[in-house]
């Protein structure tokens, strides 16, 4: 930290910094994390940080296009079935059957 740094700012930048360490102290303690770090998809993560952050960063941006994607095709099948529903519906029970006579 610089010295012109009022008291304050370090007073509040060592607060953060203790709440930051607590927080990752429980995420290492999680035993869901501990179990997947035990694995060896962890361990290989483990040793090779580059390759998870890409596997990170890749997964959660992937997830925004996708759910777009799940929620456009929601959408039109709602679309579709309301259509179907309402225009094709009642076609067919006002409709009478034709008959065909050859002369």
């Amino acid at each position: 930290m610089a010295k012109d740094e009022p008291p304050s700012v370090s007073r509040d930048l060592e607060v953060l910094r203790r709440k930051l360490c607590l927080l990752l102290d429980s995420f290492q303690s999680n035993k869901k994390v501990v179990a997947f770090m035990k694995s060896p998809v962890g361990r290989y993560l483990d040793r090779h940080p580059f390759l998870a952050l890409a596997v990170l960063m890749f997964v959660t941006m992937s997830a925004i296009p996708v759910g777009f994607f799940l929620l456009i095709v929601v959408l039109t099948s709602l679309g579709a079935l309301m259509g179907a529903i309402l225009l094709e519906g009642p076609c067919h029970r006002s409709m009478p059957t034709p008959t065909v006579s050859w002369l």
